[in-house]
């Protein structure tokens, strides 16, 4: 049976047990702190207004510290990104009507950069990810990378690149055992669709190797809004239905065999990603489909539906989160389809509501995992999205948790505790 939702719970601390006082504190600090800019920009500051900004921002990161009630499921730099995300929105909102390669370098220094500061060290990982994710990367048995290009069907008029970088991991003892056929698993990174990098989650793609047993590829997708749609999509598509074909063709077209002397199992070929990965993984897992390839499984955690039109209630109460709120949301949007009345909402290629066209290929698409995060302004879509994969019969699981948009995912989803067997039904296999 599949799990029904859990009721919609309030963003703040208190509902989630937190003390009166940090819940308090949650609340009031961010109006201070806007409060407290807005008059810095008006007047010149005095050592004593500083102070006191300071000092208000240092007192509540120590009550919630002493207190515990940072949220378990996300990492110190997001609880406190929790507490100073006001001061970021404000600079957020100047840069709508700036040039377009201006946007992009801003969202490249505060978000990509941000994403990849994580991951930019072993100590780093550790801390933020966890020793096993660390292990997958830098112990004696971490896992094999290697990198490569692929040819895009089509190059754009403003990219003079007209390859697809993909870099895949492979379990380290994997080639010992040649017999072996390993799954493929396609990981599209996150960033919603204007942000993010193969780099900032490659510690994630060489983890799910590692603990899964497969073959991860993932796949450097082109951006908005220097790239807006179809750029990233297609970029998906092209690279996963390479890694496929060549994988089917065998010798020295074979990409993987070639990098890492094991072949791959095209009957258990998977789609993996969050947020906007989940939103691709989901279009590519169809469009793959269409083509005639087969996908065992698709994995969308917290994932990005469909353009903020009409809205949700989540948008609504979550539209002040951490790092991924509503503000941000709308800007990706109407970046990523730069333009649009609302009119692409009901293009296919678009929105995870809307069916394929050709509905004979509804019974061959693949079962699928979700994940949705109550304090994540995309929760109400991602519920959508989840009903409307039961009715067609496709919901394999749905999990939700108490954090925010960004909030560490759980071990169990991580591990695929919900979802390995999809990629392993054979008795005996990994």
């Amino acid at each position: 049976p599949v799990p029904a939702p859990t009721p919609h719970l309030s963003c703040n601390l208190a509902s989630s047990g937190g003390p009166a006082l940090l819940s308090t504190l949650h609340a009031v600090l961010p109006v201070v702190l806007v409060a407290a800019k807005d008059i810095m920009r008006h007047s010149p500051p005095s050592s004593a207004s500083t102070f006191v900004i300071v000092a208000i921002a240092i007192v509540g990161i120590l009550i919630a510290s002493i207190s515990r009630r940072w949220d378990s499921n996300e990492n110190v730099l997001m609880n406190i990104s929790t507490l100073a995300h006001p001061l970021l929105v404000p600079s957020i909102a100047t840069i709508f009507d700036k040039p377009v390669a201006d946007q992009h370098s801003f969202i490249t220094k505060y978000y990509t950069s941000f994403m990849e500061y994580n991951v930019a060290t072993e100590s780093r990982v550790r801390r933020f990810s966890g020793n096993e994710v660390a292990d997958a990367s830098f112990s004696p048995g971490a896992t094999k990378v290697a990198n490569f290009d692929v040819n895009r069907s089509t190059s754009s008029s403003n990219e003079d690149n007209a390859t697809i970088p993909v870099t895949c991991a492979c379990p380290h003892d994997a080639s010992d055992n040649s017999a072996r056929l390993l799954p493929l698993i396609l990981f599209f990174h996150s960033g919603g669709l204007i942000a993010g990098s193969v780099k900032a989650e490659l510690c994630l793609a060489r983890y799910l190797a590692s603990k899964i047993g497969a073959v991860v590829c993932s796949v450097e997708y082109r951006l908005a809004p220097i790239n807006p749609f179809p750029a990233g999509l297609t970029d998906a598509v092209d690279a996963s239905v390479t890694l496929i074909s060549s994988a089917a063709g065998g010798g020295d077209t074979n990409l993987v065999s070639k990098a890492f002397g094991v072949d791959i199992d095209t009957s258990r070929v998977a789609t993996f990603g969050q947020s906007a990965g989940g939103y691709l993984s989901a279009h590519v897992a169809r469009i793959l489909t269409e083509k005639g390839h087969d996908v065992a499984l698709q994995v969308s955690l917290v994932p990005m539906v469909k353009p903020p039109h009409g809205g949700t209630r989540s948008q609504f109460v979550n539209w002040h989160a951490p790092f991924w709120n509503g503000l941000i949301n709308s800007y990706a949007w109407s970046v990523y389809l730069p333009g649009d009345d609302g009119s692409l909402s009901n293009d296919y290629r678009v929105s995870l509501l809307v069916d394929p066209p050709n509905a004979d290929i509804l019974d061959r698409l693949p079962p699928v995992y979700l994940q949705i995060n109550t304090k994540d302004v995309l929760r109400d879509e991602g519920e959508m999205y989840a009903r409307h994969l039961q009715s067609q019969g496709k919901l394999l699981g749905l999990d939700e948790y108490n954090t925010n948009h960004v909030g560490k995912y759980s071990r169990e989803t991580k591990q695929g505790g919900s979802w390995r067997g999809s990629l392993f039904p054979r008795s005996g296999d990994r």
